[in-house]
């Protein structure tokens, strides 16, 4: 079990490419504990905007706590990468009508509601 301290150490460049590896894993615990280090590196001030197609294929999740972490990670960044953003726009609007999780849809509305980007309104 990785401690929370780990979170927060400084990352090189191989340690991005890395976390790239991790994002894409098959394992979904793989791709968990990766978005944790890159929100843990994004709240100490660290640009990990490079990795943001990445974390936005790890939307794709059942995992509501990935969940989370990919729609905070897109809350942060969505202002610096508008046209990334338009990647999540289909992802946000399918959790929208999630019919069996009414938590999945309540995150997708709050976070689109969030995001203050002129292009994405047209989208939703």
């Amino acid at each position: 079990r990785i401690q929370m301290t780990s979170y927060f150490q400084s990352k090189k460049s191989s340690e991005l490419e890395e976390l790239k590896t991790e994002l894409n894993s098959l394992k979904q615990d793989e791709r968990k504990e990766a978005v944790k280090q890159v929100i843990a590196m994004m709240t100490i001030g660290k640009d990990v905007s490079m990795l943001f197609p990445h974390v936005i294929k790890c939307i794709k999740s059942e995992s509501i706590e990935l969940k989370k972490l990919v729609y905070l990670y897109i809350i942060n960044y969505a202002k610096s990468k508008p046209d990334l953003t338009l990647m999540a726009v289909n992802a946000f609007t399918q959790d929208a009508h999630e019919k069996s999780n009414p938590l999945i849809r309540a995150l997708a509305v709050r976070t689109m509601g969030c995001i203050r980007i002129e292009k994405i309104a047209q989208y939703l």
